[in-house]
């Protein structure tokens, strides 16, 4: 309880401090073979009937960037875009798919929804848990991080894949590492990425 209390008290910020979307912003990824992966965050899209979204691509992804909303303290997820093809209308998912809950205290959330493949969407179930975390040091500076643990189930019965990942976001950075296991019927792969650089919006 004391524990609790002293974190609650050591927590600071808004759901923007850990998952910023300014125009201009970019992030640089690199796995443990020195594979790198760039993301930028880029323009508002305008989805109709007074909402809005905005996208970010990333070199894994090419083409295809994700489109992001903010909502009270959760930032989701809500579709993708094809930015090659200027005529292309966003794909929504059926309901936003929550990434990141901050607060002072643990939260929790569940998304039941389907998952876009080429061979056709499949089933997806998430369970998140966030609460804050240490302090850490990132890119030579101590900051305040939120730890995130995520399951997702992709797919039914015997075929389908299990994704366990755990994040830690940084208080005026965003996203600044993630592990990430996927169990299949052929075992299992992990991967690991880590925050090499940082470049904040201009302006």
């Amino acid at each position: 309880m004391v524990f609790a209390a002293c974190l609650a008290l050591a927590f600071s910020g808004t759901i923007v401090d850990y998952f910023p979307l300014a125009a201009g912003t970019k992030w640089t990824y690199e796995d443990p073979n020195g594979a790198q992966n760039e993301v930028v965050v880029g323009e508002t899209i305008d989805l109709g009937k007074g909402k809005s979204a905005i996208e970010e691509t990333s070199t894994a992804t090419g083409r295809t960037a994700s489109l992001f909303q903010i909502g009270g303290d959760t930032a989701y997820v809500v579709g993708t875009l094809d930015t090659m093809d200027k005529k292309s209308s966003p794909n929504l998912l059926g309901e936003p798919h929550p990434i990141l809950k901050i607060g002072a205290s643990k939260a929790t959330w569940t998304y039941l929804g389907e998952l876009a493949t080429g061979l056709g969407p499949v089933a997806l179930t998430v369970k998140g848990e966030s609460s804050p975390g240490p302090r850490r040091k990132v890119l030579g500076h101590e900051i305040e991080t939120y730890d995130v643990h995520v399951i997702s189930r992709i797919g039914s019965g015997e075929t389908a894949s299990e994704v366990r990942q755990d994040a830690i976001y940084g208080k005026g950075i965003g996203l600044v590492e993630v592990n990430e296991a996927t169990k299949t019927t052929q075992g299992t792969v992990k991967k690991v990425l880590k925050l090499v650089k940082f470049e904040p919006a201009q302006g």
